[in-house]
């Protein structure tokens, strides 16, 4: 995790009424930016009652990032990149396919309900998509039922 910070607003209508922007629906980087901060959100709830750290990577010369880093306790780090727009591509020099042999889990969250799967990287790493809205139903479910996660 790198110091330079990056900022996610807890509530969308607040970030909105502040910035007086209405564009959420019509402008898709903008509603990235919402379900970005949402799976965030919700990773930190999920991760919360084991006092692990949740962040974000920003680093190399390129200033490459992974949106969301999860520094689980006496494991590997799980990583989940969230690219919410339409054919959303890894790319083999994207910092969450470079990182991937340090991670126990390697996510990508897309916006599309098709876009599911295991993605092979040209280096042989594997990376799971998976739709935003099943991402979060499914970490939602997870914690409503105890699940306990790596022990």
């Amino acid at each position: 995790m790198k110091a330079r910070p990056k900022i996610y607003i807890a509530d969308a209508a607040i970030r909105n009424a502040v910035l007086m922007d209405d564009s959420l629906l019509t402008n898709p980087v903008e509603k990235g930016k919402i379900v970005e901060t949402a799976v965030y959100k919700h990773v930190v709830a999920f991760y919360h009652p084991q006092a692990t750290s949740v962040g974000y990577f920003r680093g190399g010369r390129r200033g490459k990032e992974i949106d969301i880093v999860v520094d689980y306790h006496n494991a590997k780090n799980i990583l989940i990149e969230v690219k919410y727009r339409e054919h959303a591509s890894i790319s083999d020099d994207d910092a969450i396919c470079q990182l991937r042999g340090e991670a126990s889990a390697t996510i990508v969250v897309t916006k599309n309900a098709g876009d599911f799967g295991v993605y092979n990287t040209k280096s042989g790493k594997d990376i799971i998509r998976i739709p935003a809205f099943a991402f979060l139903y499914l970490l939602g479910h997870a914690e409503k039922n105890g699940y306990k996660g790596i022990e």
